[in-house]
């Protein structure tokens, strides 16, 4: 899956000389927390709303309401906002995103595409896609089992389902951390009553440590 399968198209953004209040208005009636900035078809930057909150005088300044309006209107985004902000494609797989945005500590990423900002794509995005993979809509049953990375195994367990007519909803792996020996193979399946599944599993040399 890539980031245009899940990446937001209808993209909210500012121009350059938004105030900031202006903008603080947006952000809330859109319901969003970051607005790229243009200039009209290029990518200037990026503000959040964590910025907008701290560009904001105190609530303990002496200024009056109408000087705090004054300074808000007078202060645009592009005071304030990320400088050609770090984007990617819209072609790169979902967990090069994933693991692009934990490396620099990044909740979204503009998306571009031959230079136009085409979407964003926000740690919503990726809980939303990580939901359709792991098929947590369907209604099923949850198997776990340790297994080595023996070549044949994932046949075997391949096998038992298709013995038992079962529909595999989702599969997800986890390598083992130095002190374990086994990989976690955590199975969704699309059944009722996994008791047949669980015992041949058992039987067939594999350990298995959940069933729900």
């Amino acid at each position: 899956m890539r980031v245009r399968d899940f990446m937001s198209t209808n993209v909210v953004t500012v121009d350059e000389k938004t105030s900031i209040d202006d903008a603080r208005k947006i952000m809330g009636a859109h319901k969003i927390r970051r607005l790229p900035v243009m200039k009209k078809d290029k990518l200037l930057g990026l503000v959040t709303e964590r910025m907008l909150l701290e560009a904001s005088p105190s609530p303990a300044t002496s200024l009056s309401i109408h000087e705090l309006h004054y300074l808000l209107a007078k202060m645009t985004v592009k005071e304030i906002m990320v400088k050609n902000p770090d984007t990617i494609s819209p072609d790169i797989p979902a967990e090069e995103a994933l693991q692009l945005g934990q490396e620099k500590g990044y909740g979204a990423f503009p998306v571009v595409e031959n230079k136009r900002l085409v979407g964003m794509v926000t740690e919503s995005d990726i809980v939303r896609m990580m939901t359709r993979v792991l098929g947590v809509k369907e209604r099923g049953k949850r198997i776990d089992i340790r297994a080595s990375n023996n070549f044949g195994n994932m046949k075997k367990i391949m096998d038992i389902l298709d013995k038992n007519k079962t529909v595999l909803l989702s599969l997800m792996t986890l390598p083992p951390e130095e002190w374990e020996k086994d990989w976690l193979v955590m199975l969704r399946l699309k059944s009722e009553d996994t008791g047949p599944i669980t015992m041949e599993l058992g039987s067939s040399g594999f350990n298995v440590t959940y069933v729900g």
